[in-house]
């Protein structure tokens, strides 16, 4: 009795066999995709809240958090308060921290028109505005929002945008609004980019 050797293929799985695995594991792996890569809404209702990046919240959270309602409303949303009660949540996150300092030119006075200074004498004085060429220094804060969406209930993200600015320090609520701003016209433009806002 002679022993015939196996057929070449007995060790290798048939081809219908791979092509199932092949497709099992290409379903296994888009399935997540499919879901980050849905689009970001365009209208609905959502809510807004932010805080700064230790949890806390001050007047510069309120004013981010009003600047990007105001442009999230004008992009067609509907603004809902608590994220318990919106389709979807936009979370805020600002970040601030000193740079440094510059130097900050000092405004000149305001010009006016008064009468004469001489009573009964006609004619008036005009006082021109001169540039004293002075300048102050002026303590700089890096400031950095970032925007999450999500939609009520899930932690994932749906979209995501980051922007930064430098700007004195007394002027953090005008960098919030700005840098609100910049975001919600990138939207819904996802990119990895952080902003920059001068």
């Amino acid at each position: 009795m002679t022993m015939m050797p196996p057929p070449l293929n007995a060790h290798r799985p048939s081809i219908l066999v791979r092509h199932i695995a092949a497709l099992v594991g290409m379903v296994a792996l888009s399935a997540p995709l499919a879901a980050q890569t849905a689009p970001p809404p365009q209208q609905g209702t959502m809510a807004v809240e932010a805080h700064l990046a230790d949890g806390s919240r001050d007047g510069t959270t309120e004013s981010a958090r009003d600047a990007a309602g105001e442009a999230l409303s004008a992009r067609g949303f509907t603004l809902l308060d608590g994220a318990d009660h919106a389709a979807y949540w936009m979370e805020l996150v600002i970040d601030r921290s000193d740079v440094g300092t510059g130097d900050a030119k000092v405004a000149p006075s305001s010009s006016n028109l008064t009468n004469g200074g001489v009573p009964g004498a006609a004619g008036s004085v005009f006082k021109v505005p001169l540039p004293s060429g002075k300048s102050r220094h002026v303590a700089l804060q890096k400031t950095r929002l970032d925007m999450i969406l999500r939609k009520r209930g899930s932690a994932a993200s749906v979209w995501r945008g980051s922007a930064v600015t430098v700007r004195s320090a007394d002027q953090q609520d005008a960098a919030a609004t700005a840098l609100s701003g910049a975001l919600v016209r990138a939207y819904p433009a996802q990119s990895d980019a952080v902003i920059g806002v001068p």
